[in-house]
């Protein structure tokens, strides 16, 4: 699979200087990462959206930085409301809305359909309009 898939749960600027050179502002966003959901076959063929769940929070992998030029582009999130919710992943955290009540989505679908450059990014065989 191609891509990487986050939470973005900070966006962050700092002025930064690096061996002695000038001040820059260096741009960058707070993540939580997904991981695909081994299991769970995909695709044009398998006629099933990619699914995705968070990281356990106790990984060191579960958290990062990246450059915001580094994302190619937003997707939607479809909870999987058949897999229910869950409060194992994590414990409390800051890394959630209060809304959330500390809780995550088990699962979550990645909407591949938003639009046609959507869909050809996930199924590039298939040439919409391009």
């Amino acid at each position: 699979h191609p891509y990487w898939y986050a939470r973005v749960i900070g966006i962050y600027h700092a002025m930064v200087e690096y061996r002695g050179g000038p001040l820059v502002q260096m741009d960058f966003l707070h993540v939580r990462w997904f991981g695909l959901d081994p299991k769970c076959k995909f695709g044009w063929k398998a006629k099933r959206l990619p699914c995705i769940g968070f990281i356990d929070g106790d990984e060191p992998s579960a958290f990062g930085f990246i450059d915001p030029a580094c994302v190619v582009r937003a997707v939607h999130l479809i909870p999987a409301f058949d897999h229910g919710k869950t409060c194992e992943i994590m414990g409390p955290s800051i890394a959630r809305k209060k809304t959330e009540n500390d809780e995550d989505w088990y699962r979550y679908y990645v909407g591949i359909f938003a639009d046609r450059d959507m869909v050809v990014r996930f199924c590039p065989e298939l040439g919409l309009g391009h």
